[in-house]
């Protein structure tokens, strides 16, 4: 059927739906009921999905909702992140200040990769089979540091802050953890606790992966090589550059020397 043909029955569904529709490969069509049972966005490359595909997102959003229910978060990251160690799965809350609408629970082996993004700028990276790139981690859920600002003179303002998730899912190919969506500034209180938030989030995301694909958990000194002396340094910089305290940088080289 052509898109202006005033009648089309839905791949899904099989009711017939007007010029309110949504086209899928094979130029079929799918119903706006189906589309938001399936938690499709703007964002959901729809065009490119087969009926089965559909079909598939809709048993997995099915299947997601019977999940939440037994869903038991172990830790929890602000109203940012939540995690069931036990059963391996995650989440982001979707309703206001960490409620639970109909968020979609994903398993540690669905992320692929992740990075921090600053007013759409790449901060820091990491994924499955690698560690964190622009930082590293201490004392395992700690923070990720290195590479911020790479000596590059920084604005005084964020306009967004966020994690951007890439999942392995046609359905869902990526998803956002949010901390920042307006004009912050960056000496304020809620740009420093939102930040301190995403990088406590990065290291829970990281242990995920490395989990998932069965890497060794030992300590970070002993993945990256890194001296004592190249540690200081970064929180050095990390001061330089206005990120940290002094107070802060005196605690984490006390640590790491282990004073």
């Amino acid at each position: 059927m052509g898109f202006f043909d005033l009648k089309a029955e839905c791949a899904i569904c099989n009711k017939q739906v007007g010029l309110h529709r949504f086209q899928i490969a094979n130029k079929e069509w799918v119903c706006p009921e189906c589309f938001k049972k399936c938690g499709f966005t703007a964002m959901t490359p729809i065009k490119t999905m087969t009926a089965s595909q559909v079909q598939a997102a809709l048993q997995e959003k099915e299947k997601s909702a019977e999940a939440l229910k037994t869903f038991v978060a172990t830790k929890k990251i602000g109203s940012f992140l939540e995690i069931d160690e036990n059963e391996k799965q995650w989440l982001i809350p979707d309703g206001l200040f960490g409620g639970k609408k109909h968020p979609k629970i994903y398993s540690f082996t669905d992320i692929i990769d992740f990075e921090l993004l600053e007013d759409g700028s790449s901060i820091t990276k990491g994924g499955l089979g690698r560690a964190l790139a622009g930082g590293f981690l201490f004392g395992g859920v700690g923070a990720v540091v290195g590479g911020v600002t790479g000596g590059k003179k920084s604005k005084a303002i964020c306009d967004s802050l966020k994690i951007k998730i890439t999942l392995n899912s046609m359905a869902t190919p990526t998803t956002y953890i949010n901390f920042i969506k307006t004009q912050t500034k960056k000496s304020s209180f809620i740009y420093k606790s939102n930040f301190s938030l995403a990088q406590d989030c990065l290291s829970v995301l990281q242990l995920m992966c490395n989990e998932s694909s069965g890497q060794d958990h030992g300590s970070p000194d002993s993945k990256s090589g890194t001296s004592e002396a190249d540690e200081i340094l970064k929180f050095k910089q990390l001061l330089d550059n206005g990120v940290i305290t002094q107070e802060e940088f005196e605690m984490k080289k006390k640590q790491i020397l282990g004073l």
